[in-house]
């Protein structure tokens, strides 16, 4: 370390995984996250199951944690810490999974969240809709903080506590039938050119189970 440097290290790092922490990509559909001294795992949105994990701290109070788990490979991750805060309760973390669900669905408009606010024009059916809505090009970058702190911010946390969360179907939905075979499913992907890290190949043993 004293030879090469903190410098040195974050290059060879960064050259071996140019993908720092991953990404959820809206345009191609794919999620690509980092794996230890492997090279990045890379598989279709619609293949990731969600998981609510509950841990207590100090004085048992829970934090809520949304973890992915993609359904045919076990690979998973964490989004505590990357892409929600660790201090997050129930509903926020229902609320951040609905969140992500729209942002990866292009038939949707882009979630209105201050940190997209300036790429909405950017996407063709946010574009559409901020147009047929008259939503303020500028309105959370004009939005006084007092005016939120004392009025939005409490509307907004009623909102969540009275939605019915976990009564509906996600919003996006896998594609795979009942009667395809996984390898067929990826085998149709590696022919229309699309790079994901699951192979074809590593289920060519695995047969659905017989229907009655």
């Amino acid at each position: 370390m004293g030879t090469v440097g903190c410098d040195g290290m974050l290059w060879l790092r960064n050259l071996c995984s140019p993908h720092e922490s991953g990404e959820f990509n809206r345009a191609d559909g794919m999620v690509r996250f980092r794996r230890r001294l492997r090279r990045p795992f890379v598989a279709p949105f619609e293949e990731f199951d969600a998981v609510l994990e509950v841990a207590p701290i100090n004085y048992g109070f829970p934090l809520h944690s949304i973890v992915l788990r993609h359904r045919y490979t076990g690979n998973s991750i964490s989004l505590a810490g990357k892409m929600h805060h660790i201090e997050i309760d129930r509903v926020n973390a229902l609320a951040f999974w609905d969140c992500l669900q729209r942002y990866m669905d292009v038939t949707q408009p882009l979630p209105d969240l201050p940190v997209l606010e300036r790429s909405r024009h950017l996407d063709p059916v946010t574009a559409q809709y901020d147009s047929r809505t008259g939503r303020p090009e500028r309105r959370w970058r004009n939005q006084a903080v007092t005016g939120w702190k004392t009025g939005g911010e409490r509307r907004l946390r009623a909102q969540l506590e009275r939605y019915p969360w976990q009564q509906h179907a996600c919003i996006i939905q896998a594609r795979l039938s009942d009667t395809i075979r996984i390898q067929d499913y990826y085998r149709a992907l590696e022919a229309a050119g699309v790079e994901i890290t699951p192979d074809s190949q590593d289920y060519q043993c695995l047969r659905l189970p017989e229907r009655g």
